[in-house]
């Protein structure tokens, strides 16, 4: 091998998650003037990191902790310790989320923020095929009870174009999670399985494509050949890998 070729345009992103859309996942009414709507608006009112943790935990312990509404309660300390930046925490409480909603899509890119922010490549990589099991579970959902079977499908879509920013947040969070583990072995083996779990993302051929330098890195030889071959199957002109492949 006489030289190592980079030829694949990466994309580094780095951002928020966009704001909320129409919901996948359990809804939990909230009735105006209730104990629960009181308590809420106390908490997001309070600016005090403190005082709102203190409020949270009451909350939490009172009617936060009767049926779904541990769904608010969970959700909520997810947005606070992640502002906080105590990713463990947020872990904590997201995977406490999952446990009572294991649909819900937004905690799902909560998650994934938490791990890009803390730099947690295995972590971001996970959450996004959690994401993506959500994703697919919805879209082969059978009408609820108490929908129209003729409209489900319009529904469905509708729900689904109100994600889209939402769902290229993922993509985009999940690339670039893979993209940022410092060893070229673990890269490589992240950036495959990204492809994997998201077969029909913009950045599927170009994680294969630096996955497969990655493995030329690691000196891993076979698994470089089994990548490259792979990407050029679906993509015969990729320059980058003919002239990987061509140079080794």
């Amino acid at each position: 091998m006489r030289r190592m070729i980079w030829l694949i345009g990466v994309l580094l992103f780095y951002g928020v998650s966009p704001a909320p859309a129409q919901q996948i996942g359990k809804f939990v009414p909230i009735q105006a003037g209730s104990e629960v709507d009181h308590a809420l608006t106390e908490i997001n009112a309070a600016t005090d990191p403190a005082q709102k943790l203190a409020l949270l935990d009451k909350f939490a312990a009172g009617p936060g902790s009767e049926g779904d509404n541990a769904i608010l309660a969970d959700g909520l300390y997810v947005d606070y310790y992640i502002a906080q930046k105590n990713y463990d925490k947020a872990f904590e409480f997201g995977d406490k989320l999952f446990a009572v909603d294991p649909d819900n899509f937004q905690n799902a890119m909560n998650m994934i923020r938490a791990a890009s922010e803390k730099g947690d490549s295995e972590r971001v990589v996970g959450y996004g095929e959690k994401a993506q099991g959500i994703l697919k579970r919805y879209k082969d959902a059978p009408a609820p009870a108490n929908a129209a079977p003729q409209a489900w499908p319009e529904q469905k879509a509708q729900t689904l174009e109100s994600n889209k920013d939402g769902i290229a947040y993922i993509q985009q969070a999940v690339f670039n999670g893979a993209l940022q583990a410092k060893d070229a072995g673990k890269r490589a083996g992240l950036l495959t399985r990204f492809a994997q779990i998201f077969p029909d993302s913009p950045y599927a051929n170009q994680a294969l494509g630096v996955a497969a330098t990655s493995y030329l890195q690691a000196q891993n030889a076979p698994k470089m050949l089994e990548v490259a071959n792979g990407l050029l199957v679906k993509d015969p002109n990729n320059l980058g890998m003919l002239l990987l492949l061509s140079d080794y």
